[in-house]
């Protein structure tokens, strides 16, 4: 049996958090696509290059507020924000993940920026 979207999401935002970046790939499929408003990053490999060498803040954190989880297990929407190392919000976020064979394999972001900005 495989995990479940909501375990998936969960060990995700851990990965980025922790900047364990072979736990992040290794639940990904080799596929993985995020859509974002921003930019699409397709594959596996430049989705966890972006996360590791690319991406603006690395020293965040992902507050969840909530997981709605599908009836099929296989996707699950995330509420939630990000914070600074500070404890400061950065911006409202939330996450569809779509998982499949144990994998997750497609993001899609939206952001809201923080009022507190």
């Amino acid at each position: 049996m495989h995990p479940d979207a909501t375990y998936l999401a969960r060990q995700y935002y851990t990965a980025l958090d922790h900047h364990g970046y072979d736990m992040l790939r290794n639940l990904l499929e080799p596929g993985f696509v995020q859509h974002r408003g921003d930019m699409t990053l397709s594959g596996r490999e430049e989705f966890v290059s972006f996360m590791r060498d690319d991406r603006p803040r690395k020293d965040t954190r992902h507050v969840i507020d909530r997981y709605i989880q599908s009836k099929s297990d296989d996707e699950i929407v995330v509420r939630g924000h990000l914070e600074d190392r500070d404890g400061d919000e950065l911006f409202v976020f939330l996450d569809r993940f779509r998982a499949r064979d144990g994998k997750l394999s497609e993001l899609k972001t939206f952001v809201k920026s923080s009022t507190a900005n």
